[in-house]
């Protein structure tokens, strides 16, 4: 889930159903000009200091507003309704790709009746207080459901165990350690324009093995460039952009528009669904030819997308 746009204008004549216009002022993050955040990303970026600890400093954070109520239980129940819907029987497994801190939702994902649930990421940005697993319950007690009990547990881990989760840290090859075809619901939530862009195909390879024949995926991708809700970095050169200064920064988007993103999904096996696209009231900028991006993707900023093996 992602979310809401900011109100803009009425559709137009030719988009799709579901599409939505984005307001002025889209994802372009804090006040300041996009040289200036660009300039400090990089430094940051640079400077010898884990991840970790760039965030308990408030910066560089994923997973924003992750207790807010509605990226709690509202966001996993849907997707498993939409799963029950497809499929016609509950969804028993789940993988979450990248899902940074929001690992806090698993006593909801137990409470759902979900279970095994993995949780594949690159690095380990799950909480490591239990506060935020225990509000995560509680959220799940008073919608309704029955959360594992955290009474006796010490741990994050101790509460992954308890929730029926294990998290897999690392690239695609972690997926090995998962059964071929027995994840029934495979989500992500803005982490796919963050693979690099000769990774994209084999980490869909490495999810549709795993994927159940009935299976189901769930992606939410933005296209913008994470600095101030535009496509200012589409003009950067591809050695500097796929370079490591970029890719210390956090900055790094692999610039794949749509129609690539669904062409990935092609080769990797999967059929695909766009249930939904965000689009700006004019392109802010033209791709260069070298990217292969088709035109319409410059108008593009965000898109969810369903995927079953094909």
């Amino acid at each position: 889930m992602h979310a809401p746009p900011i109100a803009g204008e009425a559709l137009r004549e030719g988009q799709h159903p579901g599409d939505w216009i984005a307001g002025r002022g889209y994802a372009a993050g804090a006040p300041l000009p996009w040289w200036v955040k660009l300039g400090v990303k990089l430094v940051v970026g640079s400077l010898p200091v884990p991840p970790r600890a760039w965030r308990a400093m408030g910066l560089r954070r994923h997973s924003f507003r992750a207790l807010h109520p509605d990226r709690l239980v509202e966001p996993v129940a849907t997707r498993a309704g939409r799963f029950a819907t497809l499929a016609g029987r509950p969804a028993r497994t789940m993988l979450e790709i990248g899902p940074g801190a929001m690992v806090l939702r698993a006593p909801i994902a137990a409470a759902l009746g979900l279970g095994p649930i993995w949780y594949l990421d690159v690095e380990d940005d799950a909480p490591r207080d239990l506060a935020p697993y225990r509000q995560a319950a509680e959220a799940a007690r008073l919608a309704g459901l029955c959360p594992p009990d955290l009474s006796g547990c010490a741990t994050a881990a101790d509460v992954l165990a308890a929730c029926g989760a294990r998290a897999l840290i690392g690239g695609p090859e972690q997926l090995d350690a998962i059964a071929p075809g027995s994840v029934d619901l495979t989500v992500s939530e803005v982490v796919l324009e963050h693979v690099r862009r000769d990774a994209m195909v084999p980490l869909l390879r490495a999810l549709r093995r795993v994927t159940a024949p009935d299976g189901l995926a769930m992606h939410v991708v933005d296209f913008h460039d994470h600095l101030g809700g535009r496509l200012r970095h589409l003009s950067f050169p591809d050695g500097f952009w796929e370079g490591p200064a970029v890719a210390r920064s956090g900055l790094y988007c692999n610039r794949l528009g749509l129609s690539q993103i669904l062409g990935a999904f092609g080769q990797a096996g999967f059929a695909t669904t766009v249930t939904g696209r965000g689009l700006w009231p004019q392109p802010p900028a033209r791709a260069p030819a070298r990217l292969g991006r088709a035109p319409m993707d410059d108008r593009i900023c965000h898109a969810a997308i369903e995927a079953r093996p094909a």
